[in-house]
Order: structure tokens, then sequence, then C-alpha cells
């Protein structure tokens, strides 16, 4: 396992100033969820993300490198600090504007959106480097089942949680 950067680019630059503002917004925004949660939150989206680009962006499959390559660097484990962020703004506009079931798919399918754009946004950058047939188009499904779990998710901690 490699950590060391070999080389300093755009692509890491740019992933900095990405963690930088997911992370100032998450501490700009009310905090509308416990401690408790907003952690459980947050390792629910590590763990997403851990599992599903160990799982498709390794073999047997290979579907994309993160940053440059397909070996470990320190900036591939800053990426995944985008992702906590990320799902708390999700659940945060979920629970402040108390979506009903009936738009429930209206708003994970507005969500997968925002979520292909940004990914969008990362692979221009180099974040994201797909291949062997891959493309973002195939991220759909990953979203639309990772936001649709984390509602599960959240409406079974819900009942439990009191805000401080």
């Amino acid at each position: 396992m490699m950590l060391v950067e070999h080389k300093f680019g755009q692509n890491d630059y740019f992933v900095i100033c990405a963690v930088l503002v997911s992370w100032g917004i998450f501490f700009f925004l009310p905090k509308v969820f416990s401690n408790q949660l907003t952690i459980l939150i947050f390792l629910y989206s590590l763990t997403a993300a851990g599992l599903f680009d160990n799982s498709f962006g390794s073999e047997p499959f290979d579907f994309y490198d993160i940053m440059d390559g397909p070996a470990y660097t320190v900036m591939d484990i800053v990426v995944y600090f985008l992702y906590p962020p990320f799902s708390y703004l999700f659940l945060y506009i979920y629970k402040k504007f108390q979506i009903k079931d009936r738009y429930l798919v209206f708003f994970i399918l507005s969500f997968t959106a925002v979520a292909i754009g940004v990914e969008w946004v990362y692979h221009s950058m180099g974040v994201f480097h797909y291949k062997n047939g891959n493309s973002i188009i195939y991220s759909v499904c990953t979203y639309l089942f990772i936001q649709s779990l984390l509602i599960v998710f959240y409406r079974f901690l819900r009942p439990n949680e009191q805000v401080k």
C-alpha cells in the first residue's frame, strides 16, 4: 500500500478545496440531528463509500481509479472526507423540508441528479477515472441505492433521536 504522493497536481488541490467547502457547509448549517446521529450518518457514508469503492474500483471489476491511479495515497483517503457532508446535507434537507412519502421518489431522484453532477465535476477535475467500460451513468444505480438505504437507516434511528 503506497501512501506517498509523488506529484501534487490539480486534482489534489481541487479535492482539498472541495473538502474545505463541503465541511464549511456542514459547519454552517444549523444542527438538526443529535451528535450521536450525526456520527452515525458520517459512519454510514464512509462505510458505503468504502464498500462500493473497494467492490467496484478493484478486482475483479476494476471500473475506476481514484485520483492518480490504482495505488492508495494520502489523497485517496482525503477523498473519503467528501462523502459525510453530502450525506448530512441529504438528510438535512429531508428533515428540514419534511419530505412526505409521496415526494420521496422525486427527492431521491433529484438528489441523485445532484450527485451525478458533482461526480461529473470530480471526474472532470481528475478525481475519478473510469475504465473497463464504466461511465458516470452507471453511478445512478449506486446513488439511488445508497440514498434510499440512508433514508431507511434514518427512519430506523429517528424514533430514538433527541436533538439537544
